[in-house]
């Protein structure tokens, strides 16, 4: 086995931290662009959804696919944007928990049902066994709902609430009229 150099330790952290910050790089970029598309849809709340970023953290190792990350992102924005609560855990990373859980056990029904419907809500274009879905639904409907609402609540994130904002009332580089300019 060859010997490795000093140089050939350095080149591969070196491109370690390459890799580290572009993805770093194509997340926040994936961000704004969530970000841009909400205020968009939510003019009157373009104030709170600028201010947003902090709530917009990567939960789970497969938000690295962007797919994922942006449905965790926009359930997040449209909750921000509606005042409701953006704790508990979104359809993004319930499908998240199933993938992990589907890969160490098989799924009983009523959590494949639960991770169906899920993966519908998350991901839209993204259809995955329709067909199958509406079977699951038709089955256990009931305990599938007790089972999302317990599931959303477990993966709730404490923290991820929007507290203590300071804005110096410039936006991207511009003067705006934010509500929490001078809080």
């Amino acid at each position: 086995m060859p010997e490795t150099t000093n140089n050939d330790t350095v080149l591969d952290l070196w491109r370690d931290v390459q890799r580290l910050v572009e993805g770093i790089s194509r997340g926040m970029e994936w961000t704004a662009d969530e970000v841009r598309q909400a205020m968009e849809r939510h003019p009157s709340e373009r104030d709170v959804l600028y201010h947003s970023f902090p709530l917009l953290q990567v939960t789970h190792k497969l938000m690295a696919t962007e797919f994922v990350y942006r449905s965790h992102c926009r359930e997040l924005l449209e909750r921000l944007a509606n005042g409701a609560e953006t704790r508990p855990g979104t359809a993004a990373e319930v499908c998240c928990m199933c993938c992990d859980i589907s890969l160490r056990t098989p799924l009983r029904s009523e959590a494949a049902g639960l991770y169906l419907r899920m993966w519908a809500a998350a991901f839209p274009g993204k259809p995955m066994f329709a067909e199958l879905s509406e079977h699951h639904e038709a089955l256990e409907g009931s305990t599938i709902d007790e089972l999302e609402a317990t599931v959303r609540r477990k993966l709730t994130v404490r923290s991820r609430a929007l507290t203590d904002v300071t804005c110096t009332g410039e936006h991207d580089g511009e003067m705006v009229q934010c509500k929490y300019a001078g809080a």
